[in-house]
């Protein structure tokens, strides 16, 4: 059928790097997220295990994850898709990270997705607050957006 091994082996070859395009497209590739560790989240449109000071150590498919200068316990998050992820229309969930020596007993968090004022009312931006019975505290936590 191919008469060169050269030939062979070139048709092959392009056929694996289809298949690798292929399966990144198919898998919904996120870019433009600058966590150190991207998460493994394949059902999620977003997702990101956030440390206390609003870093992140794993995420994909979030652009930016700040706390306004000043505030406590209030977190502001922008998504990659914002086209695809619609803030007001979405149902993201987030749940309290265990902390060594911590209990998260008493903590609560909120999610809003509508426009706040500690985010500058932007309406692509979800806000998260935690609170305890002091008011508004820095603790870690995981978000998806599924």
């Amino acid at each position: 059928m191919f008469k060169t091994n050269r030939t062979r082996r070139g048709i092959i070859g392009t056929a694996a790097a289809l298949g690798v395009l292929a399966a990144g497209v198919a898998g919904g590739v996120a870019i433009a997220d600058d966590a150190a560790i991207k998460a493994l989240a394949p059902y999620a449109q977003a997702s990101a295990k956030v440390n206390a000071d609003g870093t992140r150590e794993q995420s994909q498919g979030i652009k930016s994850l700040t706390r306004p200068a000043n505030t406590n316990g209030v977190y502001c998050v922008t998504f990659d898709d914002v086209k695809k992820i619609k803030v007001s229309r979405s149902t993201p969930t987030a749940t309290l990270s265990s902390v060594p020596g911590s209990n998260p007993s008493g903590y609560n968090v909120l999610l809003s997705t509508a426009p706040t004022s500690p985010c500058g009312n932007a309406a692509d931006t979800l806000t998260v607050y935690i609170y305890s019975a002091q008011g508004t505290v820095n603790y870690p936590f995981f978000l998806v957006v599924p």
